[in-house]
């Protein structure tokens, strides 16, 4: 027992240590005002992507040399945030044009994945799953989906409960979590938040 609580102390000793080293914070201030920069990803290179939201861009910034490269999507497009895939690309919601964009940063080409029709019209937050598709929520319209990302195919299950408002996802196992009055279960999609609580649905259940 003494030896068990010696090892307890020395690691609260150590979590104290760790917790007193001073952490440095530098800023870049993002070179477009009022354009809601927001939810940066870092690639393999250690460059920084991220979306204006208001300003309907998908944007890099390198922080070796502290230089912001913008690249300019559609008007109306609103991107809500991005994620790097595992061959660099970068994928973002083009939250109020209806899609899934992929941008390529060797040719600057963007293709595209539009929502079903009439269903998940506001694609808003992306994980990546260990097996290459992206899970997505859609919070206004009240939808989880997935994308296959090799045939552009999207579908989509509709979270039940009015105003459960699907926001965040989280991670990367076959099973989804969705957050819907204060309640966690286990389904078949990655952890998503909602405004209410956690809810979950296991594939071909209703």
């Amino acid at each position: 027992m003494r030896k068990v609580r010696g090892i307890l102390a020395s690691l609260l000793f150590a979590t104290a240590a760790v917790a007193q080293q001073p952490v440095e914070i530098k800023e870049w201030p993002v070179p477009w005002t009022d354009t809601r920069p927001r939810d940066p990803a870092v690639d393999r290179q250690g460059r920084v992507w991220f979306v204006g939201q208001q300003g309907n861009y998908l944007a890099r910034f390198d922080p070796a040399t502290a230089k912001f490269d913008r690249y300019d999507l559609e008007k109306g497009s609103g991107p809500h945030n991005c994620i790097v895939g595992p061959d660099g690309a970068i994928w973002f919601a083009g939250n109020t044009a209806a899609y899934i964009g992929r941008f390529d940063p060797a040719s600057g080409k963007i293709t595209k994945a539009p929502m079903p029709a009439g269903m998940a019209s506001d694609p808003h937050t992306l994980v990546a799953a260990p097996n290459g598709e992206i899970w997505f929520t859609a919070q206004v319209s009240g939808y989880v989906g997935r994308l296959d990302p090799k045939r552009r195919a999207v579908k989509v299950v509709k979270v039940e409960g009015s105003g459960a408002r699907p926001y965040g996802i989280a991670g990367a196992s076959p099973e989804l979590h969705a957050t819907r009055n204060a309640q966690l279960a286990t389904g078949s999609t990655p952890p998503c938040c909602t405004r209410r609580g956690i809810v979950a649905k296991r594939r071909g259940r209703r």
